[in-house]
């Protein structure tokens, strides 16, 4: 069974999702998460020396051996450093997370998926390059690579059916940056422009903020002193960091909840509302809004125009997000439970199209063949392509096709085969095929030339004064009575014959026939050369300097005249050559 596995490595997390359903266009209810299993790990590879890597859990926040900060340097020459000195290009840490997801994913599958990895749109081919080279020196092989934005709209043609002319908006914000890029769906259906890339706003700013707010409404409460670059305090304060990130998410879902601070000198639980964060977020999110009007406004747009918005990416689940760009834009907003899983899941359902596509593309099977077909025989090669091929000179060529010119004048007048005609000495052929109204097929006993063919058929008496054969309605030299006739071609007497034919010689020994053998009267009209008249130039005055232009003409009339007498010489060949005359 097909299945299509889709990757998306981000900055903070990796998901992964296994797609295996039978039809991937079929709509899809992607409202819990066992619409398809799904494996969320964080960007962090745990590099510890005689263990395979492996993308750390969500849980895990600190891990001595483990590297992240490389999804946002794939093709960036300078390596990130572990913390045992070893040097790590940024394209190999994140094909290594690739293939770690990919076998977690497809643990226990019938068959290995096909595997599409999203990344972001902004990349250039030089990074796709350099990512499929990692991928095939990490053995990830035949990886397709879609950009967010496509995944991304995929997962929501599948979540709400086929969208028509209109435009989309897809909101990505992530964990360290914002990414607007404007769709056109429909017939026209595509991006429109670059999009925004900003690192002015994420999930990094808004736990900043958290954080600072925090620190804040504790020191307001409770007096302590710590040295901020003391190693335990910068320890301290990256947990408590930590905990506003799970604090923030966790309003996502509630309307309030507790974290604890442990800094040196100080401990102290701090409660949180989601009024009082939506309230620190509130400023941040109206500007990145105004990066959507001023993306709108450099493709010629309004707001008016947007049909929808898209959020995808961890960030955009805090419900103000959705409620501040809805109000703004006056636009639906659509997303899932877990946004920063729409990339993945619409990379595999693409990636299962393409599964599904290759398998009903593959060509049957053929069936076994009982018995191997005899190969054709070679067509045997026209005499007039053999002397091509041998380098026939030109004269020799033009005989040939006088000659065939006389044989059609014959074969209108008494029916001669022309696949006798046209064999000649120079190209022998074992089988050639009549022409005649039969259309029968003539194989001759041994090359004939077409005077010795013309010969037997206009004379009634051969030159040794045997009795001529004669022609049958296939085309074929029937010999008379007491007669066979030699391989040479020439009709001589049968030595099996006992009497001799009446006013014939005595049998005598096959000998060829002379040269000098009559052929029939072709009537071919003279041809004389027009007379061609140089006119004389007009003489040319040169003062002082000798002119050469007279002995160039003497030159050039005697030339024509050279040409001229060849040409009447050639003629002169071709038509003795047919009418027996030197």
């Amino acid at each position: 069974m097909s299945a299509g596995l889709g990757i998306r490595i981000g900055t903070v997390t990796s998901v992964a999702a296994l797609d295996t359903s039978l039809d991937p266009y079929a709509p899809r209810d992607f409202a819990t998460d066992e619409a398809m299993p799904t494996v969320v790990k964080r960007s962090a590879l745990d590099l510890r020396p005689g263990a395979a890597p492996s993308l750390t859990d969500t849980s895990e926040r600190h891990g001595r051996h483990a590297l992240s900060g490389f999804a946002d340097r794939v093709g960036d020459p300078v390596p990130l450093i572990d913390e045992d000195g070893r040097s790590h290009l940024a394209e190999d840490l994140f094909a290594t997370a690739t293939r770690a997801l990919v076998a977690e994913a497809s643990a226990g599958a019938d068959s290995e998926p096909t595997v599409v990895i999203t990344h972001p749109d902004r990349w250039s081919s030089y990074t796709g390059d350099v990512l499929r080279e990692a991928l095939d020196r990490a053995g990830v092989q035949d990886a397709t690579l879609v950009p967010e934005s496509f995944a991304a709209m995929r997962w929501l043609e599948g979540s709400r059916g086929p969208a028509g002319d209109g435009l989309t908006v897809i909101y990505d914000l992530g964990g360290n940056s914002l990414v607007i890029t404007l769709m056109r769906t429909g017939s026209e259906s595509g991006p429109i422009g670059n999009g925004i890339h900003s690192q002015d706003f994420g999930g990094a700013q808004f736990d900043h903020l958290i954080t600072q707010y925090v620190l804040e409404t504790v020191s307001s409460s409770t007096s302590f002193e710590f040295d901020p670059f003391d190693p335990d305090t910068v320890g301290a304060l990256v947990e408590l960091r930590a905990r506003c990130s799970e604090a923030k998410e966790q309003l996502s879902y509630d309307t309030a909840t507790t974290l604890t601070v442990d800094l040196p000198g100080l401990h102290s639980d701090s409660r949180l509302v989601r009024d009082e964060v939506e309230d620190l977020l509130r400023a941040p999110i109206l500007a990145s809004i105004e990066l959507i009007r001023e993306l709108l406004h450099t493709a010629g747009l309004d707001a008016s125009d947007v049909t929808q918005v898209l959020l995808t990416g961890g960030s955009s689940s805090i419900p103000l997000v959705a409620e501040l760009i809805s109000s703004e834009l006056r636009a639906p907003v659509v997303t899932g439970p877990h946004p920063d899983r729409i990339p993945a899941i619409g990379g595999a359902v693409i990636a299962n199209e393409i599964a599904q596509s290759v398998v009903a593309d593959a060509p049957p099977v053929a069936a076994p063949v009982a018995a191997t077909r005899p190969a054709p025989r070679p067509t045997p090669t026209s005499a007039a392509t053999a002397a091509a091929s041998t380098g026939m000179s030109g004269r020799k060529k033009a005989g040939i096709v006088a000659a065939s010119v006389a044989a059609l004048a014959i074969l209108a007048g008494g029916g001669l085969s022309l696949g006798t005609t046209l064999t000649s000495n120079d190209a022998p052929v074992e089988t050639v095929v009549s022409e005649n109204t039969a259309g029968t097929t003539s194989t001759t006993g041994a090359p004939q030339t077409t005077a010795d063919a013309a010969a037997a058929v206009v004379n009634q008496t051969t030159e040794n004064g045997l009795p001529a054969p004669t022609v049958a309605a296939d085309g074929t030299l029937i010999p008379a009575a007491g007669t066979v006739i030699a391989p040479d071609g020439t009709v001589v007497a049968d030595p099996n014959v006992a009497a001799p034919v009446a006013g014939a010689p005595a049998p005598a020994a096959v000998v060829p026939a002379a040269p000098n053998v009559s052929v029939p009267s072709v009537s071919v009209p003279t041809y004389t050369a027009p007379p061609v008249n140089i006119p004389s130039p007009a003489p040319v005055k040169v003062p002082s300097i000798s002119n050469p232009i007279p002995p160039v003409l003497d030159s050039t009339g005697n030339l024509l005249g050279g040409v001229l007498d060849g040409t009447t010489q050639g003629l002169g060949d071709v038509v003795g050559g047919l009418t027996g005359q030197k």
